[in-house]
């Protein structure tokens, strides 16, 4: 009996935590916040680590959803991200769109783009990075791959993963402008 206990445990650890990141997101896209430090921590536990790509793809997740609603976007949410990369994991807590649920689809086309589209009346909301966090979010990956070469607690190590993390910090708090690119394509004979 013990065994079966152990095979249900992480799915429902997956489940829990997937329940408030997607609470989390709800919360900040209902009232117009930014994304908050717990946002990004259940980020972390879901994705398994800190990267560029998890975050701006939750920051991408975030904004398509709360551009979709102003817009009037009804009924559930779909998404289609256009890489399968880290950022998916973002979308997935940023827009509370998951596999799980079936509303997200990935296109691997090397494409950091987001398609967010509301069934109800087929809004939908295209979002992509800005060439700042772009160049960033690789910048912040061949720093760590520096670093990791390096002895652990060396000077030069301490230094470059000091910048990854306020590589990091920029793009957990720089205002949305700054971060995305969003564009509203509403279909014909919509309002």
């Amino acid at each position: 009996m013990k065994s079966g206990y152990c095979r249900i445990l992480p799915c429902v650890a997956f489940a829990g935590v997937m329940s408030l990141a997607i609470s989390c997101s709800n919360a900040l896209a209902s009232n117009g916040t930014k994304p908050v430090p717990a946002l990004f921590n259940q980020l972390e536990a879901f994705h398994g680590h800190v990267c560029a790509g998890s975050i701006f793809g939750a920051r991408m997740g975030l904004a398509a959803k709360e551009e979709l609603k102003k817009a009037g976007g009804t009924g559930k949410f779909t998404a289609r991200y256009y890489d399968l990369s880290c950022p998916v994991d973002g979308v997935q807590v940023g827009a509370g769109t998951t596999y799980g649920n079936a509303a997200l689809a990935v296109e691997d086309r090397d494409e950091h783009r987001l398609v967010l589209t509301a069934e109800g009346n087929k809004r939908k909301v295209e979002v992509r990075l800005t060439r700042k966090a772009e160049e960033l979010g690789l910048k912040s990956r061949d720093l760590g791959k520096k670093a990791k070469a390096l002895p652990a607690g060396s000077p030069e190590r301490v230094q470059l993963e000091r910048e990854i993390e306020e590589i990091f910090s920029w793009l957990k708090t720089a205002p949305d402008e700054e971060v995305v690119v969003t564009l509203l394509n509403n279909p014909k004979g919509s309002r």
